[in-house]
């Protein structure tokens, strides 16, 4: 399946990347779940133990979203998504996989926060 941010031919390396990326930011958030790289995308578990596969970057995000719900820990997330993407030391994929996280979440927010 052809994903937005790695294109249509991706690579184990890609995917741990991007595991890692994700992994990184929600690290220490309450309810955070944990993303594990896979031949052809994620697994991603949660700390009841229920686990989905995620086949897209976007569905990876979507599916972390979904977790936090219209908790603070969204807000703490799209936070540090900012802060990563924004910073200059961090580029190429890991500031994709940030970048698309947060607009995302931003999205989410909104939704949550509309009347």
């Amino acid at each position: 399946m052809a994903d937005p941010v790695l294109g249509a031919v991706r690579t184990l390396r890609q995917h741990l990347i991007v595991a890692g990326t994700i992994n990184s930011l929600c690290e220490g958030l309450p309810g955070a779940p944990k993303v594990t790289a896979l031949k052809d995308g994620w697994m991603i578990s949660g700390p009841s133990g229920a686990t989905r596969q995620c086949r897209t970057v976007e569905e990876l995000w979507r599916a972390v979203i979904e977790r936090f719900g219209g908790t603070p820990q969204l807000e703490r997330l799209r936070g540090r998504q900012g802060a990563f993407a924004d910073d200059p030391e961090n580029s190429g994929l890991p500031s994709r996989v940030a970048g698309i996280g947060r607009t995302l979440a931003s999205t989410a927010t909104a939704t949550s926060t509309a009347p």
